[in-house]
């Protein structure tokens, strides 16, 4: 379930965070009134996963919020909707992380539609720092796995060990292997931890925890099943 920082009024904002809600989004309303609170920070869920702006036709105070949601980790290069009437819409300047824009009136099916594009598009594969099979997204500067566009969350040495497997998808290592690239040489733990790590992480990962495979007798596997 992707989370959702929205940015409005007390009133419409309560309407909308239900309307987020009902299809499917975790949902965190900030109150939006005249000049945006730099404290805002302290008050955010960890995880953000977008933006979703109605600065009621104010493109001041849209502005000022962008700014401000630049400098708090949570928040910081997510992707911004923004709702806007057609006069707004012609002043929106992109370069401040725009993702996209409604323009009012519309339906809750387009705001659906215009959420899974932008959260698609923040999660695209395709460069240098994105692994991706099927379902299965790994974004190697965020340190952050997905499925199915939710974040999934991993220890430190979970996710390199995943990465690492993903990374050589279909070569088998083994136990040793696995110790060596992940806890490093001087790591003094048992061949057990890495078969402790593996279960976490199947169990984690769900169905797609199925294509980390068991080569027995050697050790394990990243494949497609």
């Amino acid at each position: 379930m992707a989370t959702i920082l929205l940015l409005a009024d007390e009133t419409h904002g309560a309407r909308l965070k239900s309307d987020l809600e009902y299809i499917g989004y975790s949902v965190h309303h900030a109150i939006l009134q005249g000049q945006m609170d730099p404290q805002i920070g302290t008050a955010l869920p960890e995880s953000i996963d977008l933006i979703f702006i109605d600065p009621e036709a104010s493109l001041d105070r849209l502005t000022q919020a962008i700014q401000t949601l630049s400098s708090i980790p949570p928040a910081r290069q997510k992707p911004v909707l923004v709702v806007t009437d057609e006069m707004t819409a012609l002043n929106l300047d992109f370069s401040q992380g725009i993702a996209d824009f409604i323009v009012k009136p519309y339906s809750l099916r387009e705001v659906e539609a215009r959420l899974r594009l932008a959260l698609w598009n923040d999660d695209r594969p395709g460069d240098d720092q994105t692994l991706k099979i099927d379902e299965l997204t790994i974004n190697l500067d965020r340190y952050e796995v997905r499925i199915k566009g939710q974040v999934i969350e991993l220890t430190l040495k979970e996710y390199e060990l995943l990465k690492h497997l993903v990374s050589h998808k279909g070569r088998v290592f083994t136990r040793s292997d696995l110790l060596d690239s992940i806890w490093g040489y001087d790591y003094y733990g048992g061949m057990r931890t890495v078969d402790v790590h593996i279960r976490r992480l199947r169990s984690k990962l769900g169905d797609i925890g199925n294509n980390i495979s068991t080569v027995r007798g050697v050790g394990y596997k990243f494949d497609r099943i």
